[in-house]
């Protein structure tokens, strides 16, 4: 990650929501019943960096590509048992699936869906890495709207395709997001002073993601991701202290 200056790092941002606001809605599908011994199915997993943003010159990032997972897909998966890797985290290229407004072809993420299930791999399949498509507006009910219509019509290609309900991480690290893209400006959005503004938005697409998927299939499993960090401050300096603390309890 590139340095930051610690006046942006260490400065807490105020409660988003109020916890009604952040209520489950009252409407909101239901798990099943049934328990499960265990969300997953191993304490180590793997995972394949899939981010896809642009850049603030507006430059389009494709890690996926970058890395050559799209190509060698089949071998990535098969390692992973070999390695003691039962599960892992990949995800879908929204912008190459939704190329044109509510007509989506995942032919870009059938060769690891195919290989994760070949090598049988439980995959988290994060929908929006921090890469959403052009036509949609971030800032919109647009955004959250086509995050939810992703949500559901992947659940269902998915189940169609391998038989299987997929896991899913609707939307990734969203504190990071609205803090990168919103406040200080690292990536796109690339906008200041806007991270509230931009994390209450990225709350409402995961919640409407979720509850689109689990109107498809209400077993569908979900996981939400966030970066846990610890603020360190010079133990001499007072000022340096209470920030961390600040920062600890924000």
């Amino acid at each position: 990650m590139p340095n930051h200056d610690p006046s942006h790092t260490l400065r807490p941002d105020p409660p988003l929501l109020s916890p009604a606001a952040a209520s489950v809605p009252a409407d909101f599908p239901e798990p099943p019943a049934t328990p499960t011994a265990s969300l997953l199915p191993g304490l180590f997993g793997a995972g394949f960096e899939c981010s896809s943003h642009r850049t603030v010159a507006g430059r389009r990032l494709d890690l996926i590509a970058a890395t050559g997972h799209d190509r060698f897909a089949a071998r990535d998966y098969a390692r992973l048992p070999k390695h003691g890797f039962a599960f892992a985290r990949d995800g879908l290229r929204w912008h190459l699936i939704e190329q044109e407004r509510r007509r989506f072809d995942f032919t870009e993420v059938l060769p690891r869906v195919r290989a994760a299930a070949a090598a049988d791999v439980l995959t988290i399949w994060d929908l929006c890495h921090y890469g959403w498509p052009d036509h949609r507006n971030i800032f919109r009910p647009e955004f959250v709207e086509g995050l939810a219509e992703l949500a559901r019509e992947f659940v269902r290609w998915h189940r169609e395709e391998t038989g299987r309900l997929p896991v899913l991480a609707p939307l990734n690290e969203p504190s990071f997001f609205a803090w990168a893209g919103g406040q200080v400006g690292l990536f796109h959005p690339g906008k200041r002073r806007r991270g509230d503004e931009l994390k209450a938005q990225l709350v409402r697409a995961a919640i409407a993601a979720s509850r689109a998927a689990r109107e498809v299939d209400a077993r569908v499993r979900l996981v939400h991701t966030d970066p846990i960090i610890h603020v360190a401050a010079d133990p001499a300096c007072g000022r340096a202290r209470r920030r961390a603390a600040a920062y600890h309890e924000a």
